[in-house]
């Protein structure tokens, strides 16, 4: 089969190199990992792939396991508009590289600004290379500079669609807008496509779906990719889903697309060129096939041995520095080992000294006399807590106790008296009678 896919180009030979951006200036709709995946089915069939990481977020770079480099090799492309193997990483696939994005990448937009050429930077790096099948582009998810430049190189757009609502009615603008910034540029431009991302079984997104093909005709690709918690997964752990569960729906959705994209450069079995479905469902097939024999001899722990490598060099380092270090001793001292405590006996433990030590405190602030009266006073201020504080109160001054209750004993018996007592002193009338008080019976005390 491959004979026959390479023969259909000029002279025999292979096609030169096809230029794809990933595009979608809405966040967390799964182009990097389109991306990735998409890669991989290509180089699955036997083409090489360049992946160029254009989001500042390097998403790209991490999800192929290349995170920890921090080369840039990005932003080198486009402020030198060249490309050469310094530029990028080659991953543990064969045929599968990447120009990786660092942080650096989000003050590269300035620098292009002052540049006459801003827009064209990454066309002109990537004319000069014709040394891969295919070069896919992972856009940030905005129509900045960076996604400019991936506009004017690319020979074709594919979109991920998400069947939501306002996803759907922003397309026309974002198709439009590619149009136009793709106008009057040098680079041949085979058109936009879209592919069916994150499908659910409910009823309004299906209904979506088939109106973007009803809408959008042959712009939109056969392949759905399912949406399927286990690609969160897959990338949590930082694997390819072809690794994590290869023979989930999704994988074999990721197969499609990428088998679905080597039949768009291909010409059909009809004689204006175009596919009969059955016969390009066919040979989709025979791709998926080949796809699913070459990931299965590949080791796909990881996209990259750049990590591991890093971290040997580290622990040698680390080693070296250590023996350099390392003091002459002339005897050793072994402690005995301690047990080692859980977290829930910890807890216990710190619980348990904290009750005892608070006990404690409340003990020593009642030593002091001064200290109950206080609390007592506290107390007795609030009639539900009278009793408490009568009783703190006689035990810390019994003569403070007595002198305390005869005080109440005598407001309460003569309170009526008082407040006559008041008003006839606001009167201005004799008070000699009327402010007389009686005073509690001894007994009573």
């Amino acid at each position: 089969m491959e004979d026959e896919a390479m023969s259909i180009w000029p002279g025999g030979g292979r096609l030169s190199t096809e230029i794809v951006a990933v595009v979608d200036p809405r966040e967390g709709s799964g182009a990097t990992t389109l991306v990735v995946n998409l890669a991989l089915s290509l180089v699955a069939t036997g083409r090489s792939v360049l992946v160029i990481d254009l989001d500042p977020e390097a998403k790209a770079t991490r999800l192929m396991g290349a995170g920890a480099l921090g080369r840039g090799g990005t932003r080198r492309i486009l402020l030198e508009a060249s490309l050469d193997r310094s530029m990028m990483i080659e991953t543990r696939v064969a045929d599968l590289y990447l120009a990786s994005a660092s942080a650096e990448l989000s003050n590269v937009e300035n620098e292009l600004a002052m540049m006459g050429d801003s827009q064209t930077r990454l066309y002109q790096a990537l004319l000069k290379s014709q040394n891969f099948d295919y070069v896919l582009l992972d856009c940030p998810p905005s129509m900045d500079l960076l996604t400019r430049n991936a506009l004017a190189a690319a020979h074709r757009v594919l979109i991920p669609f998400s069947c939501v609502p306002r996803e759907f009615e922003a397309l026309p603008d974002l198709l439009t807008t590619i149009t136009r910034l793709r106008a009057g540029l040098p680079q041949p431009f085979y058109g936009s496509y879209l592919l069916i991302n994150r499908l659910t079984q409910e009823v309004a997104a299906q209904e979506l779906a088939a109106a973007l093909r009803r809408d959008y005709g042959r712009m939109t690709l056969l392949t759905e990719i399912p949406a399927d918690d286990i690609l969160r997964d897959a990338e949590a752990r930082g694997q390819p889903i072809f690794a994590h569960s290869p023979d989930s729906a999704i994988a074999w959705a990721y197969l499609s697309a990428g088998a679905e994209w080597l039949t768009l450069g291909e010409p059909g079995n009809q004689s204006d060129g175009t596919w009969l479905f059955e016969a390009r469902q066919k040979r989709m097939s025979e791709y998926c096939a080949r796809m699913r024999e070459t990931i299965d001899t590949w080791s796909l722990d990881s996209l990259s041995d750049v990590e591991d490598a890093l971290r040997q060099k580290d622990a040698q380092a680390l080693e070296s520095l250590y023996q350099g270090s390392k003091p002459v001793s002339h005897f050793v001292v072994r402690l005995p080992r301690l047990p080692r405590l859980s977290k829930k006996a910890i807890r216990r433990i710190l619980v348990s000294s904290f009750g005892f030590f608070s006990i404690l405190s409340v003990i020593f602030w009642l030593s002091d006399v001064g200290h109950r009266i206080d609390l007592a006073a506290g107390f007795v201020g609030s009639s539900n807590y009278w009793m408490a504080g009568s009783f703190f109160l006689w035990k810390a001054d019994s003569e403070a106790y007595r002198a305390l209750i005869y005080a109440a004993r005598l407001f309460e018996e003569n309170k009526e008296q008082l407040m006559l007592c008041s008003e006839s002193m606001i009167d201005g009338a004799d008070t000699a009678r009327v402010c007389m008080i009686r005073l509690p019976q001894a007994h009573d005390e």
